[in-house]
């Protein structure tokens, strides 16, 4: 039993919380594209995700635990200039409802806001005329959400600090087609209670690949690839689980309702998980420009 609930711990991380950032979130088309200096905008999401299936070096586990996440983030950004570059600030606070189900087992549910993430992206490259950006953006996220020790699999906190370092670049090709590429790297602290011990991660690597294109004036559809690497797990020295081969799609129509309004639908389908759930299930964006 404990074994299968050290690999839960996985969930949370693969749920994409996405949002962004996830987790901060993972991106979605067109989202490393900046506004005009001066425009802030607030975003809402709201997701809903269950496993199908738990894995373990790649092969699934017979009568795997099941795990349904549900979750609602609050996101509000803000465009400057400084030093002659475009910046963005951006404020990411979570909520989560995650029941985890395991055969033999009571069910194991918690609800609370999760870790707060701040951010400032710097466009280092900014180049409309030619379609051409290229951004660097650090995240760090405080272990400010509801968390506890014997409920740390299901908890909407993670207990620990952890820092983001995202890369991206962004070229515009015919009238209102894109193609995007985002290198993350997150680094973690340690949780020192962790059903009372300590849970080390190794660095997690993310490689992204995003295309879209518009199908009208005011509406477009996108595809995102992910694959992630690292974030091996060692409980008091001992390894619980193993480095991470995981592939994901994710394919989301985008509409722009005003000037000032967006909404967006976002399907999240991991393709291969090497340990932990292997998540399905739909995110949907409500933004506000002004």
């Amino acid at each position: 039993m404990y074994a299968i609930l050290q690999r839960t711990a996985l969930a949370l991380a693969l749920s994409g919380v996405s949002a962004g950032a996830a987790l901060a979130g993972d991106p979605s088309a067109r989202d490393w594209i900046p506004a005009p200096v001066g425009t802030n905008v607030l975003a809402v999401y709201m997701m809903g995700l269950k496993s199908h299936g738990f894995y373990d070096q790649g092969s699934r586990i017979g009568d795997s635990p099941k795990l349904n996440v549900q979750g609602m983030i609050y996101r509000q950004m803000h465009y400057r200039e400084l030093a002659g570059k475009t910046v963005q600030y951006e404020l990411i606070v979570p909520g989560f409802r995650n029941t985890l189900d395991v055969p033999g087992a009571d069910r194991d549910r918690m609800t609370g806001i999760g870790d707060v993430t701040a951010g400032a992206a710097v466009w280092l490259h900014n180049d409309p005329d030619n379609r051409f950006w290229f951004a660097w953006e650090p995240f760090i996220t405080a272990p400010t959400g509801r968390y506890h020790g014997s409920q740390a699999d299901v908890s909407a906190g993670k207990n620990r600090w952890s820092t983001v370092q995202d890369f991206a670049i962004v070229k515009g090709f015919g009238e209102s087609s894109f193609v995007e590429g985002v290198a993350e790297f997150e680094f973690f602290g340690n949780n020192k209670n962790y059903y009372g011990q300590t849970l080390k991660k190794d660095t997690a690597i993310r490689l992204m690949a995003l295309v879209s294109t518009n199908l009208t004036e005011k509406t477009y559809v996108g595809l995102r690839y992910r694959y992630e690497t690292g974030g091996r797990e060692k409980v008091n020295g001992e390894t619980t689980v193993t480095r991470a081969r995981n592939h994901q799609l994710a394919a989301e129509i985008t509409h722009q309702l005003t000037d000032a309004h967006q909404v967006q639908l976002q399907y999240i389908h991991d393709l291969k998980v090497e340990n932990g759930p292997r998540m399905r299930g739909l995110q949907f964006r409500y933004a506000y420009a002004f």
